[in-house]
């Protein structure tokens, strides 16, 4: 499914947090809304410029405070409907960090294999301290995909700075490459029809 972005997006900043643990997703805003003071958010944005400096519209980090739009989910179906709205508002969700536990709805697992049917190219990671699923089990339900990593809780704020960073610039490269593909693929059916209309009339 193509995604949906609206033509004053630039650069989608967009992370939705989903876990049924409300005193998390105000952890995930004070890391993920932060400027870089330390050390480690100063390499943190030294590796940011030295991957993404040829990234159309990229800024350094340095440059201005680092800020994600965030916004909160507290069971899987309610991420699964806000990943709906937002794709259909023209303003998608590029990452979202995904509990496995959270009774009595869908878990984790369960609702990432859902947002992928429908929407293929979101970034997941998920957040958990213990699993219900087995290593294999998870692979099984979702599939080797470079677009799932793991975090364990309690997390570190370094980790999770670096992931919401460096998958919110892969899923705007990766959107860029697909419609460069895309404009190709439209150019080259184009010459076909007219070299068919050519020999139609030769």
């Amino acid at each position: 499914m193509q995604e949906n972005l609206k033509p004053d997006i630039n650069f989608n900043n967009r992370i939705l947090i989903c876990d049924d643990n409300e005193s998390l997703h105000e952890d995930f805003k004070k890391i993920l809304n932060f400027a870089p003071k330390t050390q480690n958010d100063i390499e943190i944005n030294n590796l940011e410029e030295e991957l993404f400096s040829n990234t159309p519209g990229f800024r350094p980090s340095r440059d201005y405070d680092i800020s994600f739009r965030i916004d909160s989910a507290f069971q899987g179906k309610e991420a699964y409907e806000m990943m709906d709205k937002a794709n259909d508002e023209g303003d998608p969700y590029a990452v979202v960090f995904m509990d496995v536990r959270m009774p009595p709805g869908w878990d984790g697992i369960v609702t990432v294999e859902r947002i992928w049917r429908k929407y293929p190219y979101t970034e997941a990671v998920i957040v958990t301290a213990y699993s219900d699923y087995t290593w294999d089990e998870m692979v099984d339900a979702l599939g080797v995909n470079d677009k799932l990593l793991f975090v364990k809780k309690p997390f570190d704020s370094t980790t999770v700075k670096q992931l919401a960073i460096n998958l919110t610039h892969k899923w705007n490269m990766s959107l860029r490459a697909r419609r460069h593909i895309e404009g190709l693929e439209d150019e080259l059916q184009k010459r076909m029809d007219a070299l068919v209309e050519t020999i139609k009339h030769m």
